[in-house]
């Protein structure tokens, strides 16, 4: 059903999130929470350059 497909896809776009983080983590053990919410942003984000340009607005100290 479309409800059962909607939920499948948050299901995938959580999990691939959390994945990006868990990687943005092991890169660098002493990331603070909010700098790894924004790298995972830029990383799912930052191919469209609008968004990029506001992502990194958002903290001078982050970067690709």
């Amino acid at each position: 059903s479309p409800k059962d497909r909607i939920a499948r896809s948050m299901e995938l776009f959580n999990w691939s999130r959390e994945f990006i983080a868990r990687q943005i983590r092991a890169e660098n053990e002493d990331a603070s929470i909010e700098s790894i919410k924004l790298q995972v942003a830029i990383r799912m984000y930052g191919s469209e350059p609008g968004m990029k340009k506001i992502l990194e607005g958002l903290s001078p100290d982050v970067s690709d």
